[in-house]
């Protein structure tokens, strides 16, 4: 009898597991799905051609008009068949121009205006000033979200960019959608929110661990994987590169691809800063490698080790190099490194030797941090946690390579031309309050620096 009971309790337990399993299956499923309208939005720009994605309700065939101004969209692009989910290139465009668009369908036009318009990348190896705007964990809708958007937009209005434009790229730095992913949270967070910037402004995203929790990531955005915007072709979505002005921007995935030494990821980077031609180089990834934040990079508890293999596997390699500016989210505050080089370990193991420029980076308090124009290895990186784009955490934000830090909100925006690099924290009331500036020169002499801890084998 007990046998039988033992064997009865089994088989109910089995099949409640896989009860539990399937809902949870559908749960994942049905919540990375969106059924409505969403305004269109920009992705892999390119010297000559763009893609333009949006959806509708109902089944029809997407169309994009396009042309030199909001009233002469004398060329079209027609899907060829029905759909929900519409995704059109246009390509033979010319490098670094602008192009007006509509959205619609064969019979009616559903988007059109000044505001719907793109801006081709500029022609390889340009050096005319770019303008990137970076959101960290922007995934929580609501009145923070939009005050740290409306500071931006606000601080652009009397800023000009030089080429009349606000802002050349928007880049999400993860944690796109709180709080599991769901393709609902993406309308909500990004669509909504950013709508008016991401009509005329492409973006370009990380992968973080909110994002992980469904489906909706990879259905949503169209990213690189030949390397079709510059770079090497990495083969996947979750992580890629691409060269936009002078820089060389490559965007890993921290979250769920391999993080070894011998995993795919770490041997396509490799290639790929090989091959990099342009003056800067900006990474962006999700879990930083320096923060004390409300994630702590020194506990390998947290977050599973993420921060840990990023700091021990892969900086390594970025600055040998010669990596400007990394940038990551993840901890819910900003933090800014000094000009810092081959730090590795702990928190209490770092070191003033590893302090390149000991200034705060600021140009109206000291001189700009300088390295040579050349890529020389290790001549100093800014390590930048940008969390707070819609949510803030209490923190000791103590950590000692950062020579910043604020419990505020906030994004970045990274001014980049020939020689000279901007960054500026620009909080969620309207105020830069962080400015680090670095500049490059065929005279400035490559530093001697103290010998590296070697890369961590495993």
């Amino acid at each position: 009898m007990i046998i039988r009971w033992l064997k009865r309790s089994g088989v109910v337990l089995l099949a409640l597991i896989a009860l539990l399993g399937l809902g949870r299956l559908y749960q994942v499923a049905t919540e990375s799905l969106y059924a409505g309208n969403r305004e269109p939005y920009l992705q892999v720009p390119t010297m000559h051609s763009v893609i333009i994605r949006w959806q509708t309700e109902a089944d029809e065939r997407g169309v994009i008009r396009y042309g030199s101004a909001p009233d002469k969209l004398d060329q079209r692009v027609i899907e060829q068949t029905a759909g929900e989910h519409h995704e059109i290139q246009l390509a033979g465009l010319q490098p670094d121009t602008r192009y007006y668009y509509a959205a619609g369908n064969p019979t009616e036009v559903r988007y059109s205006g000044d505001r719907y318009r793109f801006t081709t990348a500029p022609t390889q190896g340009s050096e005319r000033a770019v303008r990137l705007w970076f959101i960290g964990d922007s995934g929580q809708a609501g009145p923070d979200a939009v005050s740290v958007r409306n500071a931006v937009l606000t601080w652009l209005d009397s800023q000009p960019h030089p080429y009349n434009r606000k802002v050349d790229l928007l880049i999400g730095l993860g944690d796109l959608a709180y709080p599991s992913g769901a393709n609902k949270d993406y309308q909500a967070a990004l669509f909504d929110t950013y709508a008016a910037v991401l009509a005329n402004t492409p973006f370009w995203a990380a992968y973080g661990n909110h994002d992980d929790r469904r489906w909706a990531y990879f259905n949503i955005f169209t990213l690189p994987e030949n390397g079709e915007a510059g770079g090497v072709a990495s083969g996947t979505e979750h992580y890629y590169s691409f060269d936009y002005g002078a820089a060389h921007v490559v965007v890993l995935d921290s979250q769920d691809s391999d993080r070894s030494i011998d995993g795919e990821m770490y041997q396509w980077l490799k290639n790929d800063l090989q091959a990099n031609e342009q003056r800067w180089l900006i990474v962006a990834f999700h879990h930083p490698p320096y923060t004390k934040g409300s994630h702590d990079s020194d506990s390998r508890r947290d977050s599973r080790g993420r921060m840990q293999d990023m700091r021990e596997i892969f900086l390594p390699l970025l600055e040998s190099h010669g990596v400007d500016l990394v940038l990551s989210g993840h901890s819910h505050m900003y933090e800014r490194s000094f000009l810092i080089d081959c730090h590795y370990g702990s928190s209490d193991s770092f070191d003033s030797s590893r302090i390149v420029d000991h200034g705060s980076g600021n140009p109206a308090l000291a001189a700009p941090y300088r390295k040579p124009a050349d890529a020389v290895p290790h001549q100093g990186t800014v390590y930048v946690v940008a969390g707070s784009s819609s949510k803030l955490d209490q923190a000791p934000i103590d950590h000692p390579a950062m020579g910043h830090s604020m419990l505020e909100l906030g994004s970045v925006l990274v001014d980049v031309d020939a020689y000279r690099l901007d960054a500026r924290f620009v909080s969620s009331h309207g105020e830069v309050r962080d400015h680090f500036r670095i500049e490059k020169s065929v005279d400035q002499a490559a530093r001697a620096r103290p010998a590296c801890e070697p890369p961590v084998d495993r």
